[in-house]
């Protein structure tokens, strides 16, 4: 039978906001699907060489952040808080520290980053739509 033990508060917070980080990849990589779709269905659309150059490397920095190395670290620090709370191994509050450190680093740059390529992917659709109304017209 699993026995836990009452991590400090600090710990227990680590954890909840680890477990809240993951549930943003998640949809980060979902969301990230999409906007493959979007540059995939757009990109022969485009006539400008101006906007096909905004668009691929838009594509490109939206790939770069999908290859950020944040999701092993934030599932070992998840492991390590469950093992903590199971008391299978002893509370390292000087380590998780430093990990959450680094964990907030990189999830408040990606989420800074991934705003700012939806709204430059969005920006050059919104553009193309507006080309396509005035040929059209």
């Amino acid at each position: 039978m699993e026995t836990t033990t009452a991590m400090s508060a600090r710990s227990l917070q680590y954890y909840v906001i680890a477990r809240r980080w993951l549930s943003d990849l998640e949809f980060f990589k979902i969301e990230t699907s999409f906007l493959h779709r979007l540059l995939d269905s757009n990109i022969s659309r485009l006539k400008d060489n101006n906007h096909i150059d905004k668009l691929i490397t838009t594509g490109k920095t939206l790939q770069k952040l999908e290859q950020m190395e944040v999701d092993d670290l934030l599932n070992k620090q998840i492991k390590q808080l469950e093992l903590m709370a199971e008391d299978i191994i002893p509370e390292d509050t000087e380590a998780l520290a430093s990990t959450q450190v680094q964990l907030e680093y990189f999830m408040t740059n990606l989420t800074r980053e991934f705003r700012l390529i939806k709204q430059e992917l969005f920006n050059l659709i919104l553009d193309v739509e507006h080309e396509d109304k005035l040929i059209v017209n």
